[in-house]
This record gives structure tokens, sequence and C-alpha cells, in this order.
């Protein structure tokens, strides 16, 4: 029988694949509501610069607010790993990459993110969101 930690994981896992792809393609189109989608309406997201939103709504303005001088080609995300803290929250890590353009100078950039997926009825979200 499966334990409690593989459980737990099974069950988030739909939303955190969902969460990964659609965020690879909305970081691109600029889709500020379907990268806030999968936050809890009080989680927190903490830049690589250490800025911090606090709440779904801030999620969401703070990308919507990215200038548009900085243009996201493409971007692709790995999840690394992922564990079962208890059975309502699974810690994931992995690594983002996306290639930026900023005015006429292209570039890879990547980053490592750690993020705690909290279940919240019969939906898992993001409670905290680092961007490493």
């Amino acid at each position: 029988a499966p334990t409690w930690q593989q459980q737990t994981l099974t069950a988030a896992a739909p939303f955190i694949d969902k969460a990964n792809d659609d965020w690879t393609r909305a970081i691109v189109t600029r889709d500020a509501d379907v990268l806030a989608a999968p936050y809890d309406t009080t989680g927190v997201f903490i830049g690589p610069d250490g800025s911090v939103s606090l709440g779904k709504a801030a999620v969401r303005s703070m990308y919507a607010n990215r200038p548009a001088s900085v243009r996201v080609l493409k971007a692709s995300i790995r999840s690394d790993g992922r564990v079962a803290h208890d059975r309502d929250d699974v810690y994931e890590w992995g690594t983002a990459v996306m290639t930026v353009q900023r005015g006429v100078e292209v570039k890879r950039v990547s980053g490592r993110y750690l993020t705690v997926w909290h279940r919240s009825g019969k939906r898992w979200v993001i409670t905290r969101n680092i961007a490493l």
C-alpha cells in the first residue's frame, strides 16, 4: 500500500505539473492571471532580488507590472524534487530557464526555486514561492 507521503505527492502532482506547464507559456505571453492562478489568496512570492509580493493579488500585480522593455522569448521549468512535509504540504524545488530580451541584448538566465504547495479542499495552492 502507498505510504501517506506517496499518497500526498500523488494528490499534489497534477496541480504542480499544471502550474509548471502553464508558467512556461504564461511567462512568455505575459498572462498575469495564469501566472497568479495557482497561488493561495495569502500566498507569498519572494523574488531573486529579495522583493516580496504578499497575497495572490500582489503576485498578479507583480507579474502584470513587469517592464515592457524586458521580454521573455522562451522558458522552461524542471522540477528537481518534491517531498511531502505532512499530508497537506508538499515542498517542491527545481530550476527555471528563460531566454530574455532587453533591447537588442538576448541572454539565457536561469534560477532555482523552492515552492510550498498546500492542500486547500480538493485543490493544491502555492503558499510560499522563493525564486533564488
